[in-house]
């Protein structure tokens, strides 16, 4: 009977137009919601408190882990390297925990930025509700990008290349996009 059933469910696929299937971007989260204002006030280890409304000007990336999740040590450390190169630049990353305080302490928190080196803020996110604007489930490593004017470019990306490399270069495009899309903004607007 199921072997049946799961040959009818083929079939109909099968038979289903391209165009009535989801397509997702590689390392895309899931379809981007459509969330009329996406916002964050988070709290740092260092006690700043970190508001996306504050924030314009820049592009930021958000990057969101838990100190138990080897593909986030893995992503802290390329994007330690992307902050290198976009120092000069209206760039900012954040990496922002989703452990409970159960889960993870502020001195194991601190402890683990320490270890990794990590020089871009840490944020708390206990109740996960900055994270819950962008995923509906918790599957990490998932980074969020804002325009300078402090909108949410979609669609979020989870996930790290096994590749460094290739994670950057992704990464990197991302970013670029933003701030040449901010840029022809500017000059429209300026021209009007």
């Amino acid at each position: 009977m199921l072997k049946r059933l799961s040959t009818i469910f083929c079939a109909l696929l099968l038979m289903m137009p391209l165009a009535a299937l989801p397509v997702y971007a590689q390392g895309a989260a899931e379809a981007p919601k459509s969330v009329p204002e996406v916002t964050f006030n988070l709290k740092s280890l260092d006690g700043k408190t970190y508001d996306l409304e504050r924030m314009r000007g820049k592009v930021i990336l958000v990057s969101f882990g838990a100190t138990w999740c080897v593909p986030c040590a893995w992503e802290l450390a390329a994007i330690e390297e992307l902050k290198d190169e976009f120092k000069n630049r209206p760039v900012e990353f954040l990496w922002v925990s989703v452990e409970t305080k159960q889960e993870a302490s502020n001195a194991l928190l601190k402890h683990y930025a320490k270890t990794q080196r990590l020089t871009i803020p840490v944020l708390r996110d206990f109740d996960r509700t900055t994270f819950a604007q962008f995923s509906d489930r918790v599957r990490i490593p998932l980074v969020v990008f804002f325009n300078q004017k402090g909108k949410f470019v979609a669609p979020a990306h989870r996930g790290m290349a096994s590749e460094p490399i290739q994670y950057k270069n992704l990464m990197r495009a991302r970013i670029k996009a933003i701030l040449s899309n901010s840029t022809v903004e500017a000059d429209s607007a300026g021209a009007q």
